[in-house]
């Protein structure tokens, strides 16, 4: 009886231990991801363009980010996901929107900004890009 109740008190204490884990709404200061995300400014080497654009968390995965206008497509454009590795963005390959497919990676710097090498291919154009997001 004693080992029963032992059992079932162990069982009781595992569920409540498990309610206070955190979730996703609960977001980590310390989490890779946080540093990314809000509005950049960028200041790009291969079309020499300057542009602003916006990271956010993916709803869909936490360990990923939206980045809107990413390649200066202007509005009505997907935004590129890409996934966050520590202190790295990785943008796999992707179509973003009829004629735009980009892939590359970012990768935040020690003074806050973030240095991207990517690709750019704009219809029969392809673009090797670097670029500065500066906050």
């Amino acid at each position: 009886m004693k080992t029963r109740v032992i059992i079932i008190m162990m069982g009781m204490l595992v569920l409540i231990l498990h309610a206070c884990l955190p979730t996703d709404e609960n977001v980590n200061p310390d989490d890779p991801v946080t540093k990314f995300l809000g509005d950049w400014k960028v200041n790009e080497s291969c079309r020499r363009l300057n542009y602003n654009v916006e990271i956010q968390t993916d709803p869909g995965n936490s360990a990923q980010v939206l980045i809107y206008n990413y390649g200066n497509t202007g509005p009505g454009y997907d935004p590129a996901v890409g996934l966050v590795v520590t202190n790295s963005v990785h943008v796999s390959s992707q179509t973003i929107g009829e004629g735009w497919t980009v892939s590359g990676k970012g990768t935040y710097q020690v003074d806050g900004t973030i240095s991207w090498d990517y690709t750019l291919i704009i219809g029969p154009s392809e673009f090797s890009c670097n670029a500065l997001f500066s906050k």
